[in-house]
């Protein structure tokens, strides 16, 4: 019965979601040119992974132009995390971006009907086992974060064990409640553990963008560094822990997650909730108006903007009733 209620409430904001089968006609030409391409070959992963060394390894994650998350990038990372965690030789993985301006970003909207099939170990939402199994992974996570990481972007980053972020050009935010949904990937359970009860209703309510100035002031990241530095810090960071025992290092971050990481309970709540979400009134209303914003401005300059959208969205909303 709650999986037919999620299959409703997906699709009933799918049908709703004209504004995000396009992001713009260059999106739209951009998906038919790439299913052509796919009858002739299978289409390109958008994760890869990069050896660093025995110990260490880097994910790359590139959807360009705007780095959103698709149903295959969900299924690629999630058996990336599954295999890395069985080569015992792995200790340390490095995620980054191959698209300027982006670390990962939100969902794409018009795909939500695809992440709902996607479902993992026990009917589990892939998503769910996904966050879960990042956080059982016998190695150390580390984000490397240059560009905008908001929403489902926002939320996977927060599940890794490390966040570092570029003082300049890193920005976080959780757009949903802006929108008319619930945020529901689990930054509600991780960031009231992180930045505590109020700052964290603050970020999730205002939907505004945040400089990783702010979010490392606040304890959402781990630090934030000038962005010519940021990179070898990092680096620098994963070859130190990269000669440290393995066992060290996992039975340290087990010991710390039963702590302060969301239970999966809590996760596969929030999911639960936001699915729901996609068929509240307040979505349906403002699709029409985020539609015309996206025709009005154009994908590249919302997404790189995207607080400040989100509020002229509401204000429009709001003079039109």
């Amino acid at each position: 019965m709650q999986s037919f209620r999620w299959t409703a409430a997906l699709l009933a904001a799918a049908a709703l979601l004209g504004v995000n089968t396009a992001y713009s006609e260059e999106a739209t030409h951009k998906r038919s040119a790439s299913k052509q391409a796919a009858a002739k070959a299978a289409p390109k992963s958008t994760i890869g992974v990069v050896t660093i060394s025995p110990a260490i390894r880097q994910v790359v994650f590139a959807n360009p132009p705007l780095n959103l998350i698709v149903p295959e990038t969900l299924s690629s990372l999630n058996q990336v995390v599954k295999d890395l965690g069985k080569d015992d030789r792995v200790k340390i993985v490095i995620f980054t971006s191959d698209v300027p301006g982006f670390f990962f970003n939100h969902f794409d909207m018009s795909e939500f009907p695809n992440f709902l099939n996607q479902a993992g170990a026990n009917a589990k939402p892939l998503w769910v086992e996904l966050v879960s199994n990042l956080s059982s992974a016998p190695f150390i996570s580390i984000a490397a974060i240059h560009g905008r990481t908001q929403g489902g972007g926002d939320e996977l980053a927060l599940a890794f064990d490390l966040r570092y972020a570029s003082r300049e050009k890193a920005v976080f935010g959780q757009p949903e409640v802006g929108i008319g949904l619930f945020p529901g990937g689990g930054s509600t359970d991780h960031l009231a553990r992180l930045i505590g009860r109020d700052r964290a209703l603050e970020v999730l309510v205002s939907s505004d963008d945040y400089s990783a100035e702010l979010a490392e002031k606040y304890g959402w990241i781990t630090r934030a560094l000038p962005d010519a530095q940021l990179d070898g810090f990092v680096s620098k960071l994963a070859h130190r822990l990269a000669t440290f025992d393995k066992q060290a290092l996992v039975a340290t971050k087990k010991q710390i997650n039963a702590a302060a990481f969301p239970r999966e309970a809590e996760l596969l709540s929030s999911y639960g909730e936001f699915a729901k979400s996609l068929s509240w009134p307040g979505l349906q209303q403002r699709m029409p108006i985020w539609g015309q914003i996206y025709q009005e401005f154009g994908p590249a300059k919302v997404e790189a903007n995207l607080g400040f959208y989100i509020g002229e969205g509401n204000r429009r909303f709001g003079s039109s009733r």
